[in-house]
């Protein structure tokens, strides 16, 4: 049982950050907030705990750099380990990415920009910074690893999911022509879906 004193909070401060950007930008933009986009919220924000946190994927074999390697490589190809892509990095980081998306997205009712720009900020560029800041403040041994790799593909997943919501909302917008225009969970969905 890990102590208080030894505790990562990581993990809780990118929960609670992912949280109340989610919500500022429900606020500020008047989003129709439903049991659906704010179990979304939730769901997001507890995904983003879970890997901001130590324990997010602790069996990998990309998770965490050997003791006493340089884990702050901040030049794309020249410093990329060719090894991680025969490990399962690659899909895992653009999974993070997409599926973080996907749950912004529903989150924020549709506003699929938005949702890519809170992704990037908080699942790519912010964990990394995060996990820099745990190396430098609590000399984590072994540390995190810092890797602007891990914050292309995880934006590669972003934008795939962004490709993929797009091009499913135009299908069903051409599929589907006649608007559904009632309060029901299948109309709420049918709005998010025409939102995109």
């Amino acid at each position: 049982m890990i102590s208080l004193a030894n505790w990562d909070w990581n993990g809780v401060i990118g929960g609670i950050v992912s949280f109340l950007v989610v919500l500022y930008v429900q606020r500020r933009q008047r989003l129709n907030t439903s049991r659906l986009t704010s179990g979304a919220t939730i769901v997001f924000a507890a995904l983003v705990a879970y890997i901001w946190a130590p324990i997010g994927f602790p069996n990998s074999d990309w998770s965490r750099a050997p003791i006493g390697s340089d884990v702050v490589r901040l030049i794309p190809i020249v410093n990329f380990d060719p090894a991680l892509l025969q490990t399962q990095w690659l899909p895992m980081q653009i999974y993070i990415g997409a599926s973080t998306f996907l749950l912004a997205t529903i989150a924020l009712y549709g506003d699929s920009r938005r949702a890519a720009f809170a992704v990037i900020g908080i699942m790519a560029f912010g964990l990394e910074v995060s996990q820099a800041a745990s190396n430098y403040f609590t000399n984590i041994t072994p540390p995190y690893r810092v890797d602007i790799h891990d914050i292309l593909a995880r934006a590669l997943g972003a934008f795939v999911g962004f490709a993929v919501l797009r091009i499913f909302a135009a299908l069903w917008r051409l599929v589907l022509r006649p608007r559904v225009n009632d309060q029901t969970t299948w109309g709420k969905i049918d709005t998010l879906i025409r939102r995109i």
